[in-house]
């Protein structure tokens, strides 16, 4: 079968310059299967204005079969100079096959970083026999919430953020819902109050075995390659693979979408897809704006894409609204130095950093030259894995 791949534009939607100045900045890279297929150098970088258009015009053409898995990659950065010395960049890479149709039609994908927002246009068209193996397309959808936070700081902070769960049921065939108490509409269609990992494994299999497509929303503290649970117990990078075994091996387990609220989620994400998942999203590191899953789920349900759900979520309110929270939390704890007179742990100053790396962030994911809250949102980044344009409408197989 052939397959053809055109690279449409970029649309520079804030080219990530304070000044909204065209300064030579942009510089990008997109790959097919590894081999480049459009770029400029970070040495020759675009000049370009808030609301630009890029135009690549790339195409290419691929001989593959049925099978075959191509990989499009690629990033886009803008050059610093002088502000604060880091390149705003990020990166992405999906895989088109026959699980996902070979993602024909066209396609967008959103990549951003602080002030840099820039959407690639691409289009995929393919012919001949676009399928191999029989395929399991699941026709129902449900979705599991799993809520299970120890009484701890991040506890406290998610509590604040009023999370409206009820949104993670709308429209599915079947809802599940693991938390130890709910009484709020609207309700789940089963409501587990075993938060254990034994439930949410046998429930997720049960799930998949009753021939669900599943979304999953994952509210609980994390850290690196393990969900902590509210009993002690953890849910590590091993028991999410566990889910990928017998038939559900080779990326066979129905699961549509994951969304993780956890700490350090993003350790987690190639589990995820190594399983079957089509599109993941954990943070970088420790999350602290937990309550952005409200606006995703609403986007989500509304049809946008995963990546555009997530972008619509990360606003400057919802930010704020965590940051506030975190001000109040440091002046009733313990910490030296303690921040200037007119200042607090949001600026940059000896203080915060004495009290994010205290309660929060250790030494060495606190940058020492950023501000408070830019350690917030630094920490608190959205990764992606697998396909950014996947929506709650898309029917995809395994």
């Amino acid at each position: 079968m052939k397959v053809k791949i055109t690279l449409e534009k970029l649309l520079v939607t804030d080219n990530g310059d304070p000044s909204h100045e065209p300064n030579g900045e942009l510089y990008y890279s997109f790959k097919v299967n590894g081999a480049e297929l459009a770029s400029r150098e970070k040495n020759n970088p675009e000049d370009v204005k808030d609301g630009a258009t890029v135009q690549l015009g790339k195409i290419k053409e691929l001989d593959v079969s049925s099978t075959a898995t191509i990989n499009i990659s690629g990033f886009v950065g803008d050059v610093d100079k002088g502000f604060n010395g880091d390149d705003e960049f990020d990166d992405f890479s999906l895989d088109l096959n026959t699980s996902n149709n070979w993602k024909q039609g066209s396609n967008t994908v959103h990549l951003v970083d602080g002030r840099l927002n820039v959407t690639l246009y691409y289009k995929v068209e393919a012919e001949g026999e676009t399928t191999g193996e029989s395929l399991n397309t699941p026709k129902k959808t449900a979705s599991l919430t799993l809520v299970s936070f120890l009484d701890n700081d991040f506890y406290k902070l998610i509590q604040n953020a009023a999370i409206n769960y009820g949104a993670c049921f709308e429209g599915y065939d079947k809802s599940v819902l693991m938390k130890k108490t709910y009484n709020t509409s609207p309700k789940p269609t089963i409501h587990s109050r075993d938060t254990s990992k034994k439930a949410f494994l046998d429930l997720m299999r049960d799930l998949a075995d009753d021939g669900y497509s599943i979304d999953l929303f994952i509210c609980s503290h994390g850290t690196k390659e393990c969900i902590t649970l509210d009993d002690g117990q953890e849910i590590s990078n091993a028991d999410i693979n566990s889910l990928g075994t017998g038939k559900y091996a080779g990326g066979k387990f129905p699961l549509r979408m994951a969304y993780q609220v956890n700490c350090h989620a993003s350790t987690l994400n190639n589990n995820f897809i190594s399983i079957g998942a089509k599109a993941v999203m954990g943070r970088k590191e420790i999350n602290f704006y937990p309550n952005q899953i409200t606006k995703f789920v609403n986007h989500w349900n509304e049809g946008d894409r995963f990546d555009q759900a997530l972008n619509e979520s990360d606003t400057a309110s919802s930010r704020t609204v965590m940051q506030l929270l975190i001000v109040a939390d440091s002046k009733v704890k313990k910490f030296s130095p303690r921040c200037p007179l007119v200042e607090n742990v949001l600026n940059k100053n000896d203080g915060a950093e004495a009290y994010f790396t205290k309660y929060w962030l250790s030494k060495s994911e606190y940058n020492s030259s950023a501000s408070g809250k830019d350690n917030m949102n630094d920490s608190s980044k959205q990764v992606i894995a697998g396909d950014p344009g996947l929506r709650k409408a898309d029917r995809p197989s395994w």
